[in-house]
């Protein structure tokens, strides 16, 4: 059996906020962003406000519901419920496109990320990223004008900060940047809608849904599910789920009856499947996929596409290769049958301690025996690099800080942890949340007038926190130096 690295090890710095040559290189990573946006009080109640308009139990969140029928199915072949899932999904966040992904979130550097992720595999990441760039640019003119932009980036060893969020911060965009009912920007990605869309259905608990699969590439999310009935249906991006007669309508019409070249216009760099039973990589043959689940799903994108696609036939044409099935598997397989969030905690309860631990680094709650992960993942945060450049000393760090009004939580619970770029984004954070901004922020400092960044330490308490910084303590709640507080005041430190 072939054991891969990405079915072994996670990182917990790259669980706490996973970027595209992460979850490239390790897919694994998904499943505690699915497993933290289920562990999320607000996905809940969408979930509850989308089940209202068609169920006509008055159960609450604390209470386990009836699953919701397979209501009747509309004029587009797709169950109502599925279509009020993705207009929630569409109507209440922003996708951002490629070229505003770097003015939002800045950019990740490649050469750090190589001695980070591996010098061979990030290559052959890239280098794949490449490739299907080249290839959509000769779908169109705009697609080569974006192309020309993020291959120029690559050239001078960045790449647009891709940054994969969890429910709760996709929903802090929409509370702290949100101007009424309008929808903030920098708000989502393909792999945030899909993780949100599959936590939606999960959450409602459908009778009409037996199996859902992420396909994906180098460049796109997507999400695929069936019913009892075989009832198929894609749900490509956040205002795009196609029923099969949506899908053969718009290859009649828009493809003369051409599916693969339907299919290539969306999707031609289409390489892996990813279910609850395992995973399925075409360009190495890797699977951990049991043999007759596979066929389900097989048969399944046959019936929905018309046909099957080139790139699923030429990755089943390689030798297949035995993988280890990823260690959330048996878990995200009773996700299915879920009826109340406390269903996903007792689940997640389940989990071996490190597993354990990454779905709360995904959810991002302070209470985890190591914190260093949180501090890790705040160093390698692209506008807190780019602010600290600009920075001359502490004080300037301090001033900086004062221009954060707002002592909310982004998460609304100070138990759980914003991140520097998350703080300055939303201009908004706990004591704990701009303690962590300024550790990292004095790091960087420290770094570029060649001190060592490990003199800068930071301590955390009930109702404050303090960074140490040359021989000076300065307490969070004022920004002001102060004597360093007693022991008995600090529940941790970093």
């Amino acid at each position: 059996m072939t054991v891969s690295r990405q079915d072994t090890t996670l990182d917990p710095s790259a669980v706490v906020s996973p970027n595209i040559f992460d979850v490239l290189c390790n897919s694994t990573l998904i499943a505690p962003i699915l497993l933290a946006n289920l562990l999320s009080a607000d996905l809940w109640l969408l979930s509850e406000k989308i089940r209202s308009k068609y169920s006509p139990s008055e159960g609450t969140l604390e209470t386990a519901p009836e699953l919701i029928p397979a209501v009747a199915v509309g004029e587009e072949g797709l169950s109502r419920v599925l279509s009020e899932i993705q207009r929630q999904v569409d109507r209440g966040f922003k996708h951002v496109h490629p070229n505003e992904i770097a003015d939002i979130y800045g950019y990740l550097d490649i050469q750090t990320e190589r001695r980070r992720l591996g010098h061979e595999q990030l290559n052959n990441t890239l280098g794949k990223i490449q490739q299907a760039l080249e290839d959509r640019a000769a779908l169109g003119e705009q697609q080569n004008a974006l192309t020309t932009l993020i291959l120029n980036d690559i050239s001078h060893e960045r790449f647009p900060a891709y940054i994969y969020q969890n429910y709760d911060l996709v929903h802090a965009h929409r509370k702290f940047r949100g101007h009424g009912s309008r929808a903030p920007d920098g708000l989502t990605s393909c792999l945030d809608e899909t993780t949100v869309f599959i936590a939606l259905v999960l959450a409602l608990n459908l009778d009409a849904v037996s199996g859902i699969a992420i396909l994906s590439s180098q460049t796109h999310y997507s999400a695929f599910g069936y019913g009892p009935n075989n009832e198929p249906w894609w749900f490509y991006g956040k205002n795009r789920l196609y029923s099969k007669k949506q899908w053969r309508l718009m290859v009649d019409e828009n493809f003369n009856g051409d599916a693969q070249r339907c299919f290539d216009a969306l999707f031609a760099d289409f390489n892996k499947i990813t279910t609850a039973a395992g995973a399925f990589e075409f360009d190495t043959g890797h699977c951990s996929i049991a043999i007759a689940d596979l066929q389900q799903y097989l048969e399944r994108i046959d019936d929905f596409f018309g046909e099957r696609p080139q790139q699923l036939v030429q990755g089943l044409s390689h030798p297949r290769q035995p993988a280890a099935e990823s260690p959330f598997n048996a878990i995200l397989r009773q996700t299915l049958s879920i009826q109340a969030r406390a269903d996903v905690e007792q689940l997640v309860e389940q989990l071996p301690d490190p597993l354990r631990n990454s779905v709360r680094y995904a959810y991002r709650a302070w209470a985890v025996p190591d914190r260093t992960p949180y501090l890790q993942a705040g160093r390698r945060n692209p506008l807190a690099i780019k602010l600290a450049s600009q920075l001359e000393d502490v004080s300037a760090a301090l001033l900086r800080l004062q221009d954060i009004k707002r002592i909310d939580s982004i998460f609304n619970d100070r138990e759980r942890v914003a991140l520097p770029d998350e703080t300055l984004r939303l201009e908004s954070g706990t004591d704990r949340d701009k303690a962590l901004l300024l550790h990292v922020l004095l790091e960087h400092i420290a770094q570029r007038h060649k001190q060592n960044p490990n003199l800068v330490t930071s301590a955390y308490g009930l109702e404050n926190s303090w960074v140490f910084y040359q021989n000076t303590c300065y307490q969070l709640s004022d920004l002001k130096s102060v004597t360093a507080p007693l022991p008995s005041a600090v529940l941790f430190s970093l």
